[in-house]
């Protein structure tokens, strides 16, 4: 009886619990549309489709301000009006008709007309997540004269002096009250390379994910006004526009948290990695540290290089290995016809591998991803898959519209089987003469909203590429140019561009797909004696985002005793130091790990992305020496700044 007595009362208390669990998430609506939703975590109001107020119940932040008339905060769908043009944003406001619906408790649909064409009409499905207390939007368009392009929700009213946006967008960037620009863009994935938004406050903040696995194109859109700024999220149709009426958007998720940017950053990590599951790279490839840029075969520079560098720890991106490839590293030569795809090496290639790996260094040949020569035979057959501008049609490839130059390529969907099967055919059988340790997938990075063909989507195309390189070359390692979602599960190596000038760096984008692709510098970055400006500009976004360096070889003048700064950046990687070869008055201040003369954030962030994880690229972030990256090197940091 005595186990009857407390069984029901467990039962009870459970019961509570479950009460007390369904009573903490509220959502409200009313007639006019007006959303109001509540949990243990936030407080958010939407009026006319735009989220409007959000409060953080963890932290008792508010990153919102009262609504003003000059805000430029904007929710609705986008459409396509005539061939050949983006079309304009049809805004929603309170001159749209609106129906409201209560599907559950924690579910709700608004459905807006517009009262002077009854031609379009949005759907917003609001709900709460039970199980993680996620805020879910949910959109579709409908628009009866088609050329319906893309479906969007926004944020309004967001306190610009108090709220950092954190974006993994062109390597990973921070948009804050001293950005110089007032409005950008970024599309998924090429620009946008992760589907997450995090808006970081003093002490927490909430962030905005989707967890679409289909890889449906995407934008983030970005516009300060005054003290506020307002943030939209686009999900568009697939390619072509013409006849599309309706459109359904990838599901969006919020929710607030406690603590800094990594917080929201790690659980997105989780979530990728599960989702897409990424190829962890080898161990040889995790000892890199430096990466050499070479334009051509030449047995009397690497026999220099190897005593200068650790063969063992560097990898030779090999630029020009081709019999029709000049030898400059910035182009090919004006005299040769490029003719990609074909890929048969110059005699000497194996002679040079040979020598390469009996010093110890790896070598890693630059192919096209999706490129053809337009002389290449092949290319009439391969043209009707050149990929297109989405809206006007042209056709894209590098040079295209410069028929003048000889290096001109068309940028072909890999989607296209045919191409498929080519390229993977040439590659594979260099790989079976030759021992490659990696290939250097230029342009991989490519995903232009176009048709699918076969069934399949240029992201899908892009994918199944990779996924066919790899089985026909068990071993290989493959690199790419730039990074995000699509490419990240199938490269252990990135080249990373530079940031554009106005945007700030952060790492982000590193602290997503490090575990899995190691960046480094890209094949342009200039040589420090030469070019000591440009060289800095390269290097200041490179340290914030944890990228190896990469060094341009030219040929064996370029280890002259004259190149200082040449020789002390070797020396610096020999001896762990990566970065601080332009120290403020060559003097390195202790918890200085960016190395730009001043302890401040930056420097805490970088030491934070590193605790508890394996060897760093810069030893700075090990502020007291002790071998290892924790707290108390946080701790010497924050003691140092101002």
């Amino acid at each position: 009886m005595k186990h009857f007595y407390v069984k029901c009362v467990y039962i009870l208390i459970l019961q509570f619990v479950f009460v007390a669990a369904g009573l903490a998430n509220t959502l409200t609506l009313s007639k006019e549309g007006e959303v109001f939703a509540e949990t243990d975590r936030y407080q958010v109001r939407f009026e006319h489709g735009v989220l409007v107020h959000f409060h953080n119940k963890l932290t008792n932040e508010t990153y919102t301000l009262p609504p003003q008339d000059d805000s430029n905060e904007q929710s609705g769908i986008s459409i396509q009006h005539e061939e050949g043009h983006y079309g304009r944003e049809e805004t929603l406001n309170e001159h749209w008709d609106i129906e409201t619906q209560r599907l559950s408790p924690l579910a709700i649909e608004i459905a807006y007309h517009s009262d002077y064409r009854t031609d379009k009409a949005v759907r917003m499905r609001i709900m709460i997540d039970s199980e993680t207390q996620d805020l879910v939007i949910h959109q579709t368009g409908t628009s009866a004269f088609g050329g319906l392009v893309g479906v969007m929700w926004g944020c309004g009213y967001l306190n610009s002096q108090q709220v950092n946006i954190i974006l993994p967008a062109n390597g990973g960037q921070i948009i804050n009250n001293a950005t110089e620009f007032s409005r950008r863009g970024f599309a998924y994935p090429e620009g946008w390379e992760a589907q997450l938004a995090i808006l970081q406050g003093e002490d927490g903040g909430f962030f905005v994910r989707s967890t679409d696995t289909t890889y449906q194109f995407k934008g983030v859109w970005y516009t300060r006004s005054g003290e506020h700024f307002d943030m939209r999220f686009q999900t568009d149709n697939f390619a072509p526009f013409r006849d599309k009426h309706e459109i359904t958007s990838a599901p969006w998720r919020l929710n607030a948290y406690r603590g800094d940017w990594q917080v929201p950053a790690r659980i997105y990590r989780d979530w990728m990695e599960n989702a897409f599951q990424p190829t962890e790279p080898p161990a040889w490839v995790k000892d890199i540290e430096l990466v050499l840029n070479s334009p051509g075969i030449d047995k009397e520079t690497l026999q220099l290089l190897a005593e200068h560098v650790n063969p063992s720890t560097t990898l030779i991106h090999l630029i020009n290995w081709l019999p029709w490839q000049g030898i400059n590293l910035d182009k090919v030569d004006t005299d040769l016809e490029e003719n990609y795809p074909e890929y048969t090496p110059k005699p000497e290639f194996d002679a040079f591998l040979e020598a390469a790996h009996a010093y110890g260094f790896r070598v890693q040949p630059h192919v096209h991803f999706n490129g053809v020569s337009p002389n290449h035979p092949l290319y009439p057959a391969f043209e009707k898959y050149q990929f297109r501008d989405p809206i006007r049609g042209w056709k894209l490839g590098w040079n295209w519209d410069n028929p003048a130059t000889k290096y001109r390529l068309a940028y072909i969907n890999p989607a296209s089987k045919e191409f498929r099967e080519y390229l993977v055919g040439q590659l594979k059988k260099v790989y079976e003469t030759y021992p490659i340790d990696a290939w250097h997938l230029d342009i991989n990075h490519l995903v232009v909203n176009n048709p699918p063909i076969d069934g399949l989507t240029p992201a899908e195309g892009n994918v199944l590429l990779h996924q066919e390189l790899s089985e026909a070359m068990p071993g290989v390692v493959f690199g790419g140019e730039h990074l995000h979602e699509v490419t990240f599960p199938h490269v252990n190596l990135a080249l990373r561009w530079n940031i554009p000038e106005d945007e700030q760096p952060h790492p982000i984008s590193s602290f997503l797909f490090s575990p899995w692709t190691i960046s480094y510098g890209h094949t342009s970055v200039p040589n420090p004696d030469l070019e000591p400006e440009r060289y800095q500009a390269f290097e200041a976004a490179y340290q914030v985002w944890d990228v190896l360096p990469a060094l341009r070889i030219r040929g064996p003048w370029i280890l002259e005793p004259s190149m200082t700064l040449t020789h002390r950046k070797l020396e610096n990687i020999a001896t762990g130091y990566f970065w601080d070869i332009f120290s403020v008055g060559d003097v390195y201040f202790q918890g200085d790990v960016n190395a730009d003369g001043v302890v401040n954030v930056l420097d805490l962030v970088m030491v934070a992305q590193h605790i508890g994880g394996e060897k760093p690229n810069n030893p700075r972030v090990d502020v007291n020496g002790d071998g290892v990256v924790n707290i108390l090197d946080l701790t010497l940091v924050a003691q140092q700044i101002g």
